[in-house]
């Protein structure tokens, strides 16, 4: 009889990366788990209609037997059988993040055995979340020196609270292999994006006046879709020579455009003369592909957040390896060899 992982919910920061991640594990691994204590962390705990939508994704993709998937359910049993390839449209019905569904579906899809296309709904840029930008100019090109055959295609903006948003990503089935990012290397540039949907473009022109005012050499994109609710975003990120860092901010009500600016561009600046070979959002979404990879992967990391502290306790309860730190280099050597 297979054996079940059992999972603290409230480990930690408490919150939804550790289901997310959990689903991932499980559909890959093949690994059935019972999580309590969902999101005990949060003012609102239990599964939230994004979290559900998560567990339904992924019950539908893997063929999966779950009970408790219900709004505000905080335990939750699900047992997965073998991925699906083809089209999946999934539609979070919110402004929840789309970038945060895609987190637990992506890397299963990356080893399912033909090609998949996921059309998601709702937000692409939101609090609390990467932004769609973020997830195209830093998470896709860091995930792809392991091997990850990733496209996305934004195809309108969503914002909060309407959502609407609507992002076509592609995967292909990909051998994962190690990667040592130990060292940034030289600097390439600077680049950004500042998305705009249903307000005047003088607040965009704004906020890229202030990030360059910091950062003189940035090459920074103006982005107008349609969306069913006003708002603007700036994400700006550095490539380097072994890697990319970022920084993004979502604009709010009373928030003046050149501050919002400002704050991304010396969150950037930071990063950029960090000995850290990641930004602190990238730390957490790398382990799960540094411990599937095919190889011993390290990183460089700023700092141990609460995201990726849940992450280095969960990860090993699917894998049975543990991670190595040392300082802020995080090691470890992933079981590609043992999943195919």
């Amino acid at each position: 009889m297979t054996e079940i992982v059992e999972i603290d919910g409230s480990y930690e920061e408490g919150g939804g990366q550790i289901l997310r991640v959990a689903l991932s594990l499980s559909a890959i691994l093949r690994k059935p788990f019972v999580i309590r204590n969902i999101r005990a962390g949060r003012e609102k705990p239990g599964l939230l209609p994004q979290h559900l939508m998560g567990v339904r994704a992924m019950a539908e993709i893997t063929n999966a037997e779950v009970s408790g998937a219900m709004i505000g359910s905080r335990e939750l049993r699900f047992s997965p059988n073998e991925i699906i390839s083809g089209n999946h449209l999934f539609d979070i019905g919110t402004a929840g993040s789309i970038t945060l569904l895609a987190q637990s579906l992506v890397p299963a899809l990356l080893l399912a055995k033909n090609k998949s296309t996921l059309r998601l709904k709702g937000g692409t840029h939101v609090m609390w979340s990467p932004t769609i930008d973020y997830y195209r100019s830093v998470f896709m090109p860091l995930v792809s020196r392991f091997g990850a055959n990733i496209s996305t295609f934004v195809d309108s903006f969503g914002w909060y609270p309407r959502g609407g948003g609507s992002v076509t990503i592609e995967v292909s089935p990909s051998k994962l292999g190690g990667v040592e990012l130990v060292e940034k290397g030289l600097l390439y540039g600077i680049k950004g994006e500042c998305a705009l949907s249903n307000l005047k473009e003088d607040i965009a022109d704004r906020q890229i006046t202030a990030a360059r005012d910091i950062l003189p050499d940035a090459a920074i994109n103006k982005s107008t879709l349609p969306s069913q609710s006003p708002g603007t975003a700036l994400t700006l990120w550095a490539e380097f020579q072994n890697t990319l860092v970022g920084s993004s901010a979502i604009g709010k009500i009373g928030l003046k455009a050149e501050d919002l600016g400002g704050s991304v561009a010396l969150e950037l600046k930071k990063s950029m003369s960090s000995p850290a070979t990641v930004d602190k959002w990238m730390s957490d979404q790398l382990l799960v592909f540094m411990a599937l990879a095919n190889g011993k992967s390290s990183i460089i990391v700023p700092e141990l957040t609460p995201h990726m502290k849940s992450c280095l306790w969960l990860i090993p309860k699917f894998t049975n390896v543990p991670f190595d730190m040392k300082g802020n280099r995080v090691s470890v050597k992933g079981i590609g060899e043992q999943i195919g």
